[in-house]
């Protein structure tokens, strides 16, 4: 099994500039233990994709984040051919590429879907963390060096239960789904590299704020956060940020993926404007991807797909009423 993950990561990174996240081994145990099944395939032509399963009773849809990989119209015209023989009803892809990829998925069937990863987000090119705060606007700097000179204190480490109680507290405050604890615990356990920074009060050492990230083949992840809002004076939030970003680029990651932003056109009333603004204040380059696209294969069955997935929906919310 060891030799299998270490031989799938290495030729992914052999096919991309840099490999994704969400097409390593990794992520696939990660996603089977949330309930997918995995196939990982090496398509005609060379392309591989990791691709999620999910269906009942024969009937399957495939979704596949980030990938194949390489993005090229020969790698997607691939998996639509490896789709078809697998018998999938229907299959999503997010393909790590650029807007306009979007002309190769149209000439490949596909058409729009919802995106399920951040479309767009920014990347910052990390640097010795000197020059680097340094790039952050006045803002940012100025909350970084009060949260230092006010003692916060910043630990790494492997804390689902810290992460999932800060990510409550957001969940509460903006009305919005976080996953639970069980879900970070997956993620720190099944990803090769992947950290929690928990700032705490310089007296107390109550928690006030958490973040979880994932490295991999130089790039960093900033996949979660979340914060008590407690002591704002502290800029604790300001500091597991920072102290994740520096860490990344101190352990020679060549970027950090700040992971969603809001579209470039969005209005102030965007959901995410706060956290576009507050992310903005890190720097970087805006980033836009080609976005989710769908291809139906069987309508019969997607639509058996579409009512078992409007019934699973149903389930939770009662279960989330009960609770």
């Amino acid at each position: 099994m060891r030799d299998a993950k270490a031989s799938w990561d290495q030729e992914l990174e052999q096919r991309a500039t840099v490999a994704p996240l969400l097409q390593t081994w990794g992520w696939g145990e990660v996603q089977s233990r949330a309930g997918w099944s995995l196939e990982r395939v090496r398509l005609a032509g060379g392309a591989m994709a990791s691709v999620q399963l999910r269906g009942f009773g024969g009937v399957r849809e495939a979704y596949i984040p980030r990938g194949p990989v390489p993005a090229s119209a020969e790698s997607v015209a691939a998996i639509v051919e490896w789709a078809r023989n697998a018998r999938v009803a229907r299959i999503m892809v997010e393909p790590e590429a650029q807007l306009d990829f979007a002309d190769v998925m149209r000439e490949q069937g596909f058409g729009p879907a919802s995106p399920v990863q951040p479309q767009f987000t920014r990347i910052l090119k990390l640097a010795p963390p000197d020059q680097l705060l340094a790039t952050f606007k006045h803002g940012r700097r100025y909350n970084i060096r009060a949260g230092e000179r006010r003692g916060v204190v910043v630990e790494e480490g492997k804390d689902a239960d810290e992460l999932a109680r800060q990510s409550a507290a957001v969940e509460r405050r903006e009305s919005i789904s976080l996953p639970a604890k069980g879900y970070y615990q997956v993620l720190l356990d099944a990803l090769p590299w992947c950290r929690t920074y928990v700032s705490r009060h310089p007296e107390t050492g109550e928690a006030l704020a958490a973040v979880l990230v994932a490295r991999h083949a130089g790039r960093a992840y900033h996949l979660f956060a979340g914060r008590i809002g407690a002591y704002p004076e502290l800029m604790a939030n300001d500091m597991a940020w920072w102290t994740a970003i520096k860490a990344a680029a101190e352990a020679g990651c060549r970027d950090y993926d700040l992971w969603g932003v809001p579209p470039p056109d969005a209005s102030p009333l965007h959901p995410w404007h706060g956290l576009g603004v507050f992310k903005a204040e890190f720097g970087g380059a805006e980033v836009a991807y080609a976005g989710a696209w769908e291809l139906v294969l069987s309508g019969a069955a997607s639509k058996l797909l579409g009512l078992e997935r409007k019934a699973r929906g149903h389930i939770r919310g009662l279960k989330r009423n009960i609770s």
